[in-house]
């Protein structure tokens, strides 16, 4: 199966500070398949935030585009999980996927290259095999 590397952004306020959302367009197979039911949300709370704009800092950019990129190639590569949807918003970037097995997904987290270190991430799952929390946020922002 191939994913679907089509994206959506919106950019917006959200209580007055700027949120961006990225999601993946163009779904419905992966979400067909019922392949994918284990919801996956990752956040990286900044460190270092811009007091002007409330995201992370560019250096603090940086670092999240790299493991973002680590994170791609580690889960999507043999189709184990897939981003659907990344929310920046008061110094939080978070990463919203799904994931076939929880174990699998483990497993290739922990091929992602920590040569700089560990990344400041918190990771929570929880079964969602008709991706409510992704088609919901999703709708959200496309009635707006």
């Amino acid at each position: 199966m191939s994913f679907s590397n089509r994206w959506v952004l919106a950019d917006g306020t959200l209580n007055d500070e700027p949120i961006t959302i990225r999601y993946r367009d163009e779904l419905e197979s992966e979400l067909a398949s019922g392949k994918f039911s284990q919801c996956v949300q990752i956040s990286w709370n900044a460190a270092d935030v811009d007091p002007q704009t409330g995201y992370p800092s560019t250096s603090e950019l940086i670092k999240i585009d790299d493991f973002n990129q680590k994170l791609m190639n580690a889960i999507e590569t043999e189709n184990h999980a897939l981003i659907v949807m990344v929310i920046m918003c008061q110094g939080i970037n978070q990463w919203i996927l799904y994931a076939k097995d929880t174990s699998q997904l483990q497993a290739d987290l922990n091929t992602i290259p920590t040569d700089t270190g560990l990344y400041p991430i918190e990771i929570v799952a929880e079964e969602d095999a008709d991706w409510t929390i992704f088609t919901q946020l999703r709708d959200a922002i496309k009635t707006q």
